[in-house]
């Protein structure tokens, strides 16, 4: 009888042994608070580019409203605009409608932008990019002479 009751304590202490199982647990928390970290940082990065984007969106219609009979100069003008959110203007798409326009006339910008992420953890889950929209719309000021 001795000898079935020490085999029986090799066998409480054997599966009592827990140091892996607290490795394996930590790794699997410590990935997932990663994961969580990043893509908090990446949604800090895009609600920066959304923000810059309506800003510039209506910087823009503004432009385009004080001179609405020349909206062509006010497109031009709107690459300064453009450089000043830090956007990166080969992923911006600019749509101005109409291209001419009179006292009272709506004045339609829209600004697509196809944002990279950056993150490498967060483009395996999301995507490697984003597509982000402003629009701004605005009544044309300008008066014929």
């Amino acid at each position: 009888m001795a000898g079935l009751k020490g085999s029986r304590r090799n066998v409480i202490y054997a599966t009592s042994d827990e140091s892996g199982q607290a490795i394996a647990e930590f790794v699997l928390v410590l990935f997932t608070l990663i994961l969580v970290l990043f893509a908090i940082l990446e949604l800090g990065l895009v609600l920066n580019a959304k923000l810059a984007l309506a800003s510039a969106a209506r910087e823009i219609a503004r432009i385009c409203a004080v001179e609405g009979g020349f909206v062509g100069n006010a497109i031009q003008r709107a690459g300064s605009v453009i450089e000043s959110t830090g956007l990166e203007p080969d992923l911006l798409e600019l749509i101005v409608f109409p291209k001419q326009a009179i006292y009272g006339t709506d004045i339609n910008v829209t600004l697509s932008y196809d944002y990279r992420v950056k993150s490498p953890v967060v483009s395996v889950i999301a995507g490697s990019r984003v597509t982000l929209r402003a629009k701004a719309v605005t009544r044309s000021e300008f008066v014929p002479r």
